[in-house]
This record gives C-alpha cells, structure tokens and sequence, in this order.
C-alpha cells in the first residue's frame, strides 16, 4: 500500500490506514458482504427520550471495495429485544425498499406508545442485491407523547419582577400591543392597569412606560377579528399615573381574549420610546382576577432583567427585585417493593438540578435548553431504577434563574413499575415542602455567591426533618407545550490545569489558563467558616497583571464562595457560567497554587467530527482559534459570546458561521432544536427577529440576519440530505419571504440594521438587504424544487429574476463596473450570488482585486458578512492566491493579527480592544473562515442536488506557499477525507469516499503542461484523455487546472507530474 508523506504531528496518516483498511484497494464489492452500523435516532445514539411520532432513523452502510453503493433496506421495530431477536416486528417492518437512502423518516404515530422502550435493526443490500445480516440492535425510548399524560403540577418558588416592557422604537407614534387569553369565554366588567417603577434600568420613576394613548379590546379570537372596544383613549395625551393604578369600568362583556393596544408611546430619559405596565388585571363581577397567571402574547418585548410578557399576569402589582436565593424542593415517598424500571421527566425553569436519595442524577448542567419558553420548554428523561431503593425514598429539585424572567418553578413525573409489572408515580404536587439553598445569588451574567455555612446536609436524603420548610405553591404552566429534550446536553466537556498563577498585588493571585474557554472553576480550599473567596473572570489583563473586566460591561462575572471551616472544601458553580482565560482570586486563606483552581469547559456537548490541518502553522493556530470560539459559544443556542452581559442567540453570527459547526462538530441534533426556536418564535406575519430568543435587537431583524434561518436550513440540508428537514421549515421560510416581496414590490429592500457589520470598510445597507432578499429567495427555490412545490418553485424563480434585474439596476454602476461605493463587500456579495451580468463579471472581479491588492496592500476591509463570502468568491473567480494573502497576513486588519495578540479563539473585532463596549474576544462570526478552510483549502463540498454526501465534490484550491493540506469529516454516510501535497515533480491527491457514496474528484495539475495522472501506481489521465480500467474510476474530463474524475467509493492516491 502507498501512502503520502504526512505532516509531522499529523493523525492522518492513522487515519489513512485505517480507512485503507476498512475500504479496502482494489477489491471488488461484491467480493465482501455489506452490513450496516452506526444506527441512530433523531441523529442521537439510543436516545434515552423522544417526543417525535415520526422520528428519523439513520445509519452508514458499510462494504468493503470501491463503488459500493446501498441499492435497499429493510427496518424492524419491536417494542422488546426478545421479539426483535426471534424476528418478530411487531411496531414496524418497511420490509425491502429499493432505495439508497440511509436516514429515513418513519410515520409511527399510532404504533408508539409513551414512557416506552423501543428496539430497532437495519438489513441492507448492495448495489448486487447482496444482502446483510441484520445489525445489531439498536434502541430508543418515547416521553410523554401526550400533554394529558402530565400529572404533576408546575411548582414555584416566590417571586418578583417590573412588569411587561415593549421593544424599544425611536417613533412615539409606532402602534404595540399586549394581550391576554382568559383561557375561556368569560364574562368581565372592568380592566385595572398598575403603572410600573422599575427596580433597576431607569429606577425610581413612577408611571414609567405608561402609554400616552392606548385602547381596550375584547374578543373571542385571538386575532382580534371583530373586536369590541371596551376603552378608547387614542384621541388625545392621557395624564401619567405615577404609582395609582387606572382602573376602567364598562358594561359587561363576554370574551376570551382582551387586548391594550398603545397608539402613542411613553418617552424615557434617552429618548427611547416604549410602553410598560406593572400588573393588567381583568376583573369579574365580584372582583376576581380572571388574568392571573394567563398566558399574555404581545407584538414584541423585552425579556430580561426583570421584565417579560408573563411578568403582566404574574400577580405582582408593583415591581419587586426577583429573589435571588436558590430554592429547594424536597419530598419523600415509599416504595412497597424491588424496582423493575424507573424513568424521571423533570424540567425547571431557568434552571433545575434532580437530587434522589442523596446524589444528583445525571451529568447535565445549565438544564433544561434556552427556548422560547412562552412556546416551547423541553424535559429531560433519566433512568434513575438502580438509584431507587425499597422503603423511603427522597427526591429533590434546586432551581437557579437562568434565562426564565420569573419565579423559578419545575414539573416532575417519576414512573415506576415494580417487577410485577404495578406501575405508580410521584410527581410534583402539593406534598412537596420549599426551603432554601446555599446558593445566595445566581446570575448568567453577574456569578454565583455560595455561602457554604448554610448547607443543609442530607436535604436530599430520607429521614431529613424538613419540618421548619415551607408549604409549596402551585402555578399555571408556563409555556404552551413540553417537548422532549432532544439535542445534546450541555455538560462539563473537559477541565484545564492553569498554565501560570501570579501575584500582581498583595492578597490578589491570577490565573492564566491559557485558553479562552466558557465555563467556571473548580475551587479547593480550606481555611476558617466565614472567610470569602471571590474569583473574578476575564478575557484579557490590565498591565498591572490583574484582570481586567471592562469589555464585560455590566456583567460581574464574579464568583464567591462562603467557607463553612470544615477542612478542605470543594466548589463548584451550578447555575452560571463565564467566558474567560484568567481568574483573580482574592480573599484566598493562605497562598493559592496551580491546584486550587482547575478551568471547567461548559458548553453543549457537541462531539467533534472534523479535523483540518495544513504546512501553514499560522492557518492551523486560526483553525484552532475557530473551533473553540464556536464550540464555547454553544450554550443550547449558538451565542455571540460567552463573557459580557449578551450571550444571545444572534441570528447573524449563527448563520455565517454555520458552516463551521457542520464540517467540525456533530450538528444535525443541535441544529434541529435551534430551527425548532426559530419556528417558534417566528411571528404571524412571518417575520424573524435578530436574536432568537428574542431579547435583544429588533423584530423584524435585519434581513441578513434573519436569512439565517434558512441558511441554516439549506446548510443542514446539503451536509444531511435530510429531506424531512425541507418538509418541516418550508411553509415558515416561505412565510418569510413572503413578507419581504409585501415590504420590497419593487425587488428593493431597504431595511437594515447592522450592515457588513464591524466591516472596515462601510458597504452600503441597502445593497445588502436586496441581496439578502435574493439570497433568501433563491434558497426557497430550490427547496421548493427538492419538495416537489413546483408551481412556488416557477414562482420564486421569476421572484430572483426581478430581485436580481432590481439589484443590478439599482447598485451597478457600468462606467466603473463597480456595485455600490466599491467596497470589497459591494463588489464580493453580487458574484458571490451570481447576479453579475455576464458582460461585466470579468471587470467587475478585476475591480475586487486591485482593491484588495493595491488600495488595501493584500489585505480585507470586510465585516461579519464579507469575510464569510469573499474568499469563496475570490477562488471561485480563479484568485485562490489572493485568498491565501488576505487569510495569512499577520498584521491589522485579519486573523493573523489577532493570533500576534494572543488571542486563542477568535475576536469580535479585526482591531485590538481592551476597554469598556463591545469587544468581545471569543466571538464566532469571523470564525467562519474555519469552514473555507475545508472548502476549498481541502476542497470538500456537500451538493444540494444530492445532499448529504451523496455525491459531492473534492476540489482543492492550491494557493500560495501551501505545501499540503488535510481534512477528514465524519458525514451522514461515512467518513470522507482529503489529502493533498506538493511533491518534487508534481501533487498527490488521497482521498477517501465513504460506501454508499459517489464523488467528483478534481485532481489540481498546478500549471503543469499535459500532466499525467495515476492512481494507485495506474496511469488514469494521459496525453489528454481519460484512460479506463482502474475499478471505481468511471469517467476523467479536463477542467482546466484540474482534471476531474468521476469516483465511487474507496480510497484513492492520485499522483500527477509532467
């Protein structure tokens, strides 16, 4: 067997053997039988909890040899092992289908059954119509498919809060509304509006937000079709309240729903205007309050520090800073006899921890995942049958804040049968007592303060005198569905020994660990009861050696503990998190060492299934920067940072970056949850905000960043072939666009927010969203044609044509062959959407070079959104050198300069910035280039004609002073990897297709004149034409500075020379 030369410290060389081995050479399929493994379920490994009657059931089909190629399969379900292994499918059999798909998607609503273990199998047949033995089996267990089948009931702890806030608008006259569901059709006859006084933001300010005019609306539906007005005060100003409440009395009424809608905003001290209330009651005739606790809807909001939609039904008249103690929950219960099978369905809001007889189950932090919570809150399922015991039991719940904007609460069912098949349940109910933790403080942005002298030992234990606690107070559910928790969890992943501790002031010790990382620290310490240790956490340092925490804003990021004196004590945070590489320690008992703080990595555990590498130490530290930027920036949303007081999910940064998180981590699962909040929070009208959730930026978002969501998508889609993903996004994606072709008739759309945002250069605004409206529409064309909507895919066709004849008329301009004021990204975004006209495509990229090369010198001026499309457009317009010196120069502005600044993930900015604002310097958007990295450094693309590697490409860009490059990426179907290097007389190419796939394989020729190719030692390419007979190599064309074969799957080693 031959093997290139491989790189010095590379794995890919194992790598090689091992694919070599397991693919085989030369060897014909159909000499070695297929099997299938790998099975998964919703994209996960025996998945303990899924909620989904239709999951999808994916698998690699294996077979040794070249052009192997899945031609059926065939998939059992049984609801036990025993009936699986004795053949007997009693849930499922598809029986033979001809297909060579291997993730499918199967209706088994009526079939599945709640709380219940399922077993699977998969046979397989190749392209001969060999079959295989059926694989192993494979299992996956259902949640509570129906909402009915919840009995517990939502428990809570007391709480605070300021009230409803709106979004923020610069216009007083801007119409917001906020509405109420009574649940029912009830009768009413008054309406009482408490005028907020917030604890914090602009404090002390009786009457804040109260609307200037506004009117009251009844009505039975929900869209207010015919409603009644119940109150109008939109004619003129009304006075502001201050702290009276504005009660508005009127004839009874009937309805289901009632409305304030606000036609003219309050203005605070900024100028900003809004509407904000307290409390909105709706009174019977007796005085009752039919809309405590309802659910409330409104146009939009603010969702943080204090205030939310909920917070106007939450009982609350006045605002009340939110408790800032952790609550504990607790109850025993008895078990009459051995356990057979035990599953908990647990959930809390922000935040929860499951205790059972004295340990806490499972491995999860932060849980449950940050959703829309108003829509959608997901459980988790444990099997907890080997931590119960017969006789007294005691379970326990501790709630921390998280991202919930009220009282925190949680709903638990624990499902027991006992081994003569009794089942019973202990849920959360009113027999459950409250008390209080050690946990005095806990915010995502401010820290953890752990008073370790109020632990009450053996809370969680049988036997525990809980009697001074508390009675338990119930409340309405929180959100409209309970959905299983189906993508990873968010865990500690790995923990990271210090790399120096100094000491830059008397009593203040600072750690470098020397990676930017999001997590907290593991503290041991010993030292007398009551003696505080605070750590302090930041990115970057002052020159003095302290840490310096200015660009976390108003974040604290401080964690405290509280010592009890009781020897060495270890402390952990529960309910936080920070982004950081250095923590100060002061108040330490004595002089810390490098044991007394070990980093914990906290992040969703997202497990890596790609590898790049290349001779350019430069490329791999930006490679090395990009992958911990995005994998710490996964905290069950993709955030855009883990440090300042932000961390939201900012559709723009999660689009551009998209890529990076499909070519280098096991996405599909985390992916599929994301899409799921962006359908949830996506408005009636179709409309996508900025941060989904949406707490900050504005809703509609801008354009670009809203065309995330079907980036993503159409992204997902080409990396899984996963066609049930289409089915499910295609009605809201065309939603979206829709709603832009109301707003832009004329193909132009104007609105914008952020630009080529933290570009060098400004690119104009509404260039961008004109092509973002294109890049929308052109994605929802082709989702159209891959789901057989062909009278919307001729219509969305004709829509691009009118956009693109728009955006050329509006923004070219012929006598400079230039598009907008000609910055890289005005010149960049049109080619890269291939809307330039044919005519002036070759000006109009000799444009972009001599910008890039002769006004910026070899450098980029691009921001978030340049930099993820100019170095695809500068090698697919036949520039890659030139993308190569824009990646690699190490001087401002670009990647390299951040590496010369120490940076270890990758910044917010191209500039180096320590102060206060928005610097933050673990950012994952220019992190983006990680993903070109494989594209065309490595050269492996996924198609969208037949996605999830079904066929794809490997075409490898040579550029620059690059000797050899590799990339291996862990697919759908298998493993695919590419390996390229300069020799002394030419390049050889290794790559690897994986069974059930085909490739183009561009063999780069780097300007050698009529070269010769082999493979394998066999010349394949020779004196301009294709030479047939080596197995799995069907075709070979030139392709000008590759000469491309057509493959099946295999290892192959092409070696070209003059």
């Amino acid at each position: 067997m031959h093997m290139i030369d491989c790189l010095s410290g590379m794995t890919f060389c194992i790598l090689s053997v091992i694919l070599a081995t397991a693919l085989g050479i030369h060897k014909a399929c159909a000499e070695h039988r297929p099997t299938a493994s790998r099975l998964l379920v919703e994209y996960r490994e025996n998945p303990m909890g899924i909620d989904t009657v239709e999951p999808r059931f994916s698998w690699w089909f294996i077979q040794e040899g070249r052009a192997c190629r899945q031609s059926a399969y065939q998939i059992q379900i049984s609801d036990s092992l025993e009936a699986l292994n004795a053949g007997e499918a009693n849930v499922c059999d598809t029986g033979k289908v001809e297909s060579n798909a291997s993730i499918v998607a199967l209706p088994l609503k009526e079939r599945l059954k709640s709380s219940s273990r399922y077993w699977w199998r998969v046979k397989v047949w190749d392209a001969n119509g060999i079959e295989s033995e059926f694989s192993e089996p494979a299992w996956f267990e259902t949640g509570l498919l129906d909402p009915k089948e919840w009995q517990g009931m939502w428990l809570m702890a007391p709480g605070g809060g300021n009230g409803y806030h709106s979004a923020l608008t610069a216009n007083a006259d801007d119409t917001k509304w906020v509405q109420i569901d009574l649940g029912e059709t009830r009768e009413f006859s008054s309406i009482r509006l408490f005028p907020a006084r917030p604890y914090n933001w602009q404090e002390d300010t009786p009457g804040f937000g109260f609307p200037v005019r506004y009117r009251l609306e009844a009505s039975d539906s929900p869209e207010f079709v015919e409603p009644i007005l119940l109150v109008d005060k939109t004619s003129e100003d009304q006075p502001n309240p201050g702290e009276q409440p504005v009660e508005h009395k009127f004839e009874a009424v009937k309805a289901r729903y009632v409305r304030l809608t606000a036609t003219r905003l309050w203005t605070r001290l900024d100028g900003q205007k809004l509407f904000a209330l307290a409390e909105m009651q709706v009174l019977a005739a007796d005085g009752t309050n039919l809309a405590l606790r309802k659910p409330v809807k409104a146009l939009d909001s603010v969702e943080e520090h204090g205030w939310s939609t909920s917070q106007l039904t939450e009982g609350i008249t006045k605002s009340i800073e939110e408790p800032k103690i952790a609550p504990l929950f607790r109850r025993e219960f008895h078990l009459s006899g051995p356990v057979r099978r035990a599953r908990a369905y647990v959930t809390g809001l922000g935040y929860y921890e499951l205790h059972l007889n004295g340990c806490k189950v499972g491995d999860r932090v932060l849980d449950p995942p940050y959703t829309v919570f108003g829509k959608r809150v997901l459980y988790s399922v444990y099997d907890v049958t080997d931590m119960l015991r017969v006789g007294r039991n005691a379970i326990g719940v501790i709630l921390g804040r998280g991202w919930f904007n009220r009282s925190p609460r949680f709903i638990l069912q624990l499902n027991i049968e006992y081994d003569d098949g009794s089942v019973t349940s202990v849920v959360s109910d009113d027999r459950w007592k409250r008390g209080k933790s050690p946990i005095l403080e806990n915010s995502l942005y401010h820290g953890e303060t752990y008073d370790a002298r109020l632990e009450q030992p053996g809370w969680d234990l049988p036997g525990f005198d809980d009697s001074s606690w508390e009675e338990v107070e119930a409340c309405p559910s929180p959100t409209e569905r309970l959905s299983c928790e189906m993508i990873q969890p968010i865990r500690v992943t790995e923990t990271i020994e210090p790399k120096s501790v100094t000491c830059p002031k008397e009593g203040v010790w600072v750690y470098d660990f020397g990676q930017n990382f999001s997590g907290w620290c593991r503290l041991t310490v010993s030292g007398p009861a009551g003696t505080k240790v605070r750590m302090r956490h930041a990115e970057v340092l002052y020159s003095d050696g302290t840490v310096n925490q200015e660009n976390l804003r108003s974040a604290r990021a401080t964690d405290t503990y509280i010592l009890k004196g009781s020897g060495v004590e270890v402390y952990e945070p529960r309910f936080t998190y920070h982004g950081f590489r250095y923590v100060q320690i002061e108040g330490f008992p004595g002089q810390p060492d490098k044991k007394t703080l070990l980093g914990c990595v906290v992040r969703t555990d997202l497990r890596q299934i790609g590898h790049f590498e290349c001779s350019n130490a430069l490329i791999n530290q930006i490679q090395h920067n990009a992958v911990w930027g995005y994998k710490t920036n996964w905290h069950s949303i993709p955030t855009d940072c883990p440090q300042r007081d932000e961390r939201q999910g900012w559709m723009g940064d999660a689009g551009v970056a998209a890529e990076v998180g499909l070519y280098n981590f096991d996405m599909p699962a985390a992916f599929n949850k994301f899409l799921q909040d962006i359908q949830d929070q996506q408005g009636e009208d179709g409309r996508i905000p900025d941060t989904v959730p949406h707490v900050w930026g504005s809703n509609p978002g801008d354009p670009m960043w809203s065309a995330a969501y079907p980036v993503i998508v159409w992204d997902m889609y080409r990396h899984t072939g996963d066609q049930t993903l289409l089915t499910r996004h295609y009605d809201s994606i065309r939603r979206y666009v829709e709603m832009l072709a109301l707003e832009a008739p004329d193909g132009i759309l104007t609105r914008n927010n952020y630009g080529d945002w933290v570009g060098v250069v400004e690119t104009p605004k509404d260039l961008i969203s004109t092509g973002a409206f294109y890049y929308v529409t052109s994605i929802l064309k082709e989702i159209a044609r891959q789901t057989g909507h062909f009278k919307d895919y001729r219509r969305y066709r004709s829509l691009c044509e009118k956009i693109a004849e728009a955006f050329n008329s509006r923004f070219f301009h012929p006598e400079s062959n230039s598009y907008g004021n000609g910055s890289q990204f005005s010149n960049a975004w049109p080619l890269y959407l291939g809307i330039v006209p044919t005519e002036h495509k070759k000006s109009v990229v000799e444009n972009l070079i001599k910008d890039i090369m002769v006004s910026h010198k070899g450098h980029l001026s691009v921001g978030f959104l340049g930099a993820r499309y100019l170095p695809d457009v500068l090698c697919n317009e036949g520039y890659p050198d030139v993308a190569y010196t824009i990646v690699t120069q190490e001087d401002y502005p670009g990647w390299g300069y951040m590496i010369a600044n120490g940076a270890t993930t990758i910044w917010e900015l191209w500039v180096l910035a320590v102060g206060s604002g928005m610097n933050s310097h673990n950012h994952p958007a220019f992190g983006s280039i990680s993903a070109w990295f494989y594209r065309a450094v490595a050269g492996i693309v996924p198609r969208h004609d037949r996605g999830g590697f079904e066929y794809f490409d490997i075409k490898p860009f040579l550029m620059g002073d690059l000797k050899e490059a590799q990339a291996s990426v862990e697919t759908v179907r298998g493993i695919v990897s590419s390996h390229w290097k300069r020799t002394g007389d030419g390049i050889v190419l290794e790559v690897v297709i994986p069974p059930n796939s085909q490739a183009a394989v561009w063999v780069p020729t780097s300007g050698l004149k009529n070269p010769t190719v082999t493979e394998n030692m066999t010349e394949v390419w020779k004196n301009g034409r294709f030479v047939p007979g080596v197995a799995g190599i069907n075709a070979g064309t030139d392709a000008g500075s590759w000469i491309k074969f057509e493959v099946g799957s295999g290892r192959y080693v092409f070696r070209v020379s003059s």
